[in-house]
């Protein structure tokens, strides 16, 4: 498998949907349209209409530990003196996958099979 070829699979699997790449995969000034994407998406008026939904289940223990979660956050927030007013769509569920994500993306695949078979 050349360069290129595994370059446009990598793309295709984690989302860079930038075209504008070249062959020597230069850095260009202008935001690459995944990051313009985001900017748009974080300034999105009615969530609701602007992105994608998402539906999961999650078991009553995985539940009550993300609403303790969001509580305590939303809590240690308005404590703290911030400015922001932690919404639950809005904020504290993309935070969420992010930061799974940013995680997932750091482990060993051992790892997560160890995660999995406690989950079972």
């Amino acid at each position: 498998m050349d360069e290129n070829e595994l370059t446009d699979r990598m793309s295709r699997r984690f989302g860079d949907q930038d075209d504008n790449t070249d062959d020597n995969n230069s850095m260009s000034s202008t935001p690459s349209q995944s990051e313009t994407k985001e900017q748009t998406s974080q300034k999105a008026q009615n969530i609701k209409k602007e992105w994608n939904v998402r539906s999961f289940y999650l078991d009553d223990d995985l539940n009550d530990d993300l609403t303790t979660a969001f509580k305590r956050l939303d809590f240690e927030l308005s404590e703290s003196g911030s400015d922001i007013d932690l919404k639950k769509t809005r904020h504290f569920y993309p935070l969420i996958v992010r930061l799974g994500l940013e995680r997932l993306e750091e482990m060993e695949v051992t790892e997560v099979t160890e995660e999995l078979e406690k989950t079972e």
